[in-house]
């Protein structure tokens, strides 16, 4: 066998010998699961400085939080003057995680307050409930719950979750109803809101 044959046989070994090396290399790394499709672990995530849509508070663009809250966001809510620009809170205390997708991994729903600049409470213009899925590495928004009660009270009803597993997700919705001060909402009611498709849908 000629030198030539001799060295074309070491050559094509090296380059399998490199393949098998990769290849199991790349099998321990998924077998940890450490791809870079894995889901972001939401209760992990700073919650206080992240960027919410800006649909709920009626803005045009997505509002980023600072330390919990965005102030003087622009928006098309009527305050005392049209387009009046609101103060965006987020209510982290009350962040609820539960699986509502049925993969084995936790969602996030987070309470999210908009009021007129400066406003007491009167001047509260929208609360609901953002619920986050972390799949594919970035937070997406699988719905946003708001009350389906009557808003009788100048704040708007405000929603808290009671739970949240496979079957979807149900909250508690304390209502104003006529004379109620505003502090006082005196309404309750649960209601409920089912994942199907890749969204949440009132049950």
């Amino acid at each position: 066998m000629d030198r030539s044959m001799w060295r074309t046989r070491a050559l094509t070994l090296t380059v399998c010998l490199v393949l098998a090396a990769g290849c199991l290399a790349a099998y321990r790394f998924l077998s940890r699961g450490d791809t870079y499709e894995d889901p972001i672990d939401l209760r992990a995530a700073d919650w206080r400085n992240v960027e919410i849509p800006g649909t709920l508070c009626r803005s045009p663009k997505p509002i980023r939080l600072r330390d919990g809250s965005a102030i003087n966001v622009p928006s098309n809510f009527d305050g005392p003057e049209p387009n009046f620009p609101q103060d965006v809170a987020a209510l982290t205390d009350e962040i609820f995680y539960g699986d509502i997708t049925g993969d084995d991994r936790d969602e996030a729903a987070l309470p999210v307050l908009c009021a007129n600049h400066d406003s007491t409470a009167a001047g509260q213009r929208a609360m609901g409930i953002l619920v986050f899925d972390g799949g594919a590495r970035k937070l997406s928004v699988l719905g946003t719950l708001t009350s389906r009660k009557p808003r009788l009270g100048e704040p708007p009803n405000l929603l808290k979750v009671d739970s949240m597993k496979p079957s979807g997700i149900t909250v508690v919705d304390s209502f104003y109803r006529e004379d109620d001060a505003n502090c006082c909402p005196s309404g309750q009611a649960k209601e409920s809101w089912v994942y199907r498709q890749g969204r949440l849908v009132a049950r």
